[in-house]
């Protein structure tokens, strides 16, 4: 049966020399027409928001004509090039753009909304949440004298002013809280939240030049749809139905792109980036992952019962000062794959309800040439888009996948979310399809099944941020073998499959209590999969696994302390030879229901650079994988999994870790589940 999803090739074998030539399918070449593959592209990746947020500020400091931004969360408060001190720690985001807006560049802002899901997620601080502050804006004129500095030279006024009261949320980043008066310490987050809010009035009511802003919320018939022909549906153990109408009612538009200065020029000077950050402040950070920063956001109420979430059974102290370290990239782009880009936003506004009279038509003439040295990679722009039926991003995964199964090297996943089944099941199938070949060419004396190399598969992800997000996770390793990390969920199945079920539940002393007993219905679905082991995954699948979180660990006032890293990262890396980034996680939501957007290229010496980079600094130094031939690899991995046990002790012994390393743990449990 003809693959869906990749190019069928004909490849004659030399029957003398059992060898034959082929080439190798990383990008969607069926979805070619719709999803351009381009081959003049200049890119440059950033690990973590410090650097790539000064990029982006440069950038929209220089543009002349057009700046779209599309985005899940958007915060005007946060400064994109920051110093250590108190709010505005440097120039603000709303500020950037109301620059812009009045050297009369054109400044489209569309940002995802919900009325259910948006007070949650709290992705628009002065819309979502905090929106009494202490002073609003009344008209035009007071619109034009918008701007951070003045926002807290006002509220400095005001405190000092006798017979008058400031009040404070008790989280301006997170909500209103209970209003309390304000001391001077204070001030800032006050005056922060009055400027997010005043600057949304202004926008939202046209009264900055050159900006306009919609939002748009996830539209439930194209999610019901684009469900249909997924094999896992949400909530089939739940009677209540709670992940599918999450699914459905709350679904986000996770797509994150800029796109600066498109047809100026002919599109010379154009330049965008496809991203994982998103432009809300909890994601600042840089790639030390410092226990405290002062340049990240202060501390709130989360973050004083922080270790306690991070380490189970560990004692509540005072918490931390400032947000946790956070992790995710960001690729610029200067190339013909901008067209791609382009073209998502302009469907996209749109569909939100925006003009697109005006915009150009053609892909401009300098998007168009041949590349130069340094700006010849092969990109391809690959979505999530339900209102279109566009599952591309699903359709990259999984050819990535079958390549990486028959690759001799490494496959590397740095992800938010490790919860989609379908892809670990798809890994598992694809490395039996290559061992079945091997076989077969074993049998004519041109391999033997020990000759065949074995892929290292590293993965690195958070605990999840939910309980309810425990199940899919435990499923998702549980295929690969990998579940003994989850271990909470792990003793909570093995207790219930020790139950002795009589369809009547007992009291302690044995007596019916007339209540039926069932076994849970994760339980029982958790049962039907094949769980290999360590040796039968290698012996029967050629696949070595580890699974890592992140942490970091530094003195504190005379004590050890260790500190969640949070992966927000959406990073798929192959063999050196491939690598895709962007928004799009590795959950049923970003396979079938949130919009994304990824970049997908083969730039080779890129996915080198970024692999020696990336492993470098989580190992401290020690492992990097060098040149990555297959032994390298093999080493890599021994040494990859040798830091992990060795920080887990340095931990226990309150010292402090190489890197960020451990292997991934969780104790907690869970029968709900939310993919």
């Amino acid at each position: 049966m003809p693959d869906p999803i990749k190019r069928a090739e004909k490849v004659f074998i030399d029957e003398l020399s059992c060898q034959a030539t082929s080439t190798v399918q990383w990008f969607l070449e069926k979805r070619s027409k719709t999803h351009p593959i381009t081959h003049n592209n200049q890119l440059e990746v950033f690990v973590c928001g410090e650097k790539a947020f000064i990029d982006i500020a440069a950038h929209i400091k220089a543009a002349k004509k057009s700046i779209d931004i599309c985005c899940w969360g958007f915060d005007p408060g946060m400064e994109l090039v920051r110093n250590a001190g108190t709010w505005p720690r440097g120039e603000t985001y709303g500020d950037l753009l109301i620059a812009a807006g009045k050297r009369h560049v054109s400044v489209r802002l569309l940002v995802w909304y919900s009325k259910l899901g948006s007070p949650l997620a709290m992705n628009m601080p002065g819309y979502s949440h905090g929106t009494h502050p202490w002073r609003c804006i009344t008209d035009g004129n007071e619109a034009d004298r918008i701007g951070a500095p003045r926002s807290l030279a006002l509220a400095k006024e005001a405190f000092r002013k006798p017979k008058f009261t400031l009040f404070a949320s008790s989280s301006p980043l997170r909500g209103m809280g209970t209003p309390r008066p304000a001391n001077p310490d204070s001030i800032p987050s006050i005056a922060r939240e009055e400027y997010c809010h005043g600057w949304y009035e202004a926008a939202f009511s046209g009264l900055f030049q050159g900006i306009k802003i919609l939002t748009r919320p996830g539209d439930a018939a194209a999610i019901k749809a684009n469900l249909v022909d997924e094999k896992y549906q949400p909530d089939g153990l739940d009677k209540w139905e709670v992940e599918r109408h999450g699914m459905v009612w709350v679904g986000t538009h996770h797509q994150k792109t800029i796109l600066i200065d498109y047809d100026f020029n002919a599109g010379a000077e154009a330049v965008g980036y496809v991203k994982g950050l998103n432009s809300v402040t909890d994601y600042w950070d840089t790639e030390e992952h410092l226990l405290e920063n002062p340049k990240r956001e202060a501390s709130g109420a989360r973050e004083v019962t922080e270790a306690v979430q991070v380490d189970a059974g560990a004692k509540a102290d005072a918490g931390f000062k400032t947000f946790k370290p956070y992790r995710d990239y960001a690729c610029r782009i200067k190339g013909g794959a901008l067209a791609s880009v382009q073209a998502n936003f302009i469907r996209a506004w749109g569909r939100a309800g925006g003009d697109t009279r005006f915009d150009y038509p053609e892909i401009p003439s300098a998007l168009q040439h041949e590349g130069a040295p340094g700006a010849n990679s092969s990109v391809q722009i690959i979505r999530t888009q339900p209102d279109e039926k566009d599952k591309t991003a699903k359709e990259m995964y999984f050819v990535a996948t079958d390549v990486a199964a028959a690759a001799t090297g490494y496959l590397y996943i740095e992800n938010q979310y490790f919860q989609y089944q379908e892809w670990s099941e798809r890994l598992i199938q694809a490395r039996k399809n290559v061992m079945a070949r091997w076989k077969a060419a074993a049998a004519k004396g041109c391999r033997t099944k020990g000759d065949m190399p074995l892929l290292h598969v590293f993965v690195v992800i958070p605990v999840p941020e939910r309980d309810q997000m425990v199940p899919r996770t435990y499923d998702a390793l549980a295929v690969l073998g990998q579940q003994s990390g989850m271990t909470g969920q792990s003793t909570f199945i093995e207790q219930e499959n020790k139950k002795t079920y009589t369809g009547v539940m007992c009291d302690e002393m044995g007596n019916s209590t007339g209540a039926l007993y069932t076994k849970p219905a994760v339980v029982e679905f958790t049962n039907d999969i094949d769980k290999p082991s360590v040796d039968a995954l290698e012996k029967k699948y050629g696949l070595k696994v580890a699974v890592a979180m992140l942490q970091t660990s530094a003195l504190d006032k005379g004590r050890m302390r260790y500190r969640e890293i949070y992966i927000h990262s959406k990073l798929l890396l192959v063999d050196d030879s491939f690598f895709s980034l962007g928004s799009a996680n590795l959950n049923q939501r970003s396979m079938a229901v949130d919009s994304e957007i990824n970049l997908a290229t083969n730039d080779a010496n890129m996915a080198a650079d970024l692999r020696q980079k990336i492993w470098g600094k989580l190992s401290g130094g020690t492992v990097d994988g060098r040149s990555a031939s297959p032994g390298e690899i093999h080493q890599a991995f021994s040494e990859w999994g040798k830091l992990m046990k060795t920080n887990s002790k340095r931990k226990i012994n309150s010292q402090i870790m190489n890197g960020f390393l451990l292997p991934l743990q969780d104790n907690r449990s869970a029968t709900l589940r939310l993919g």
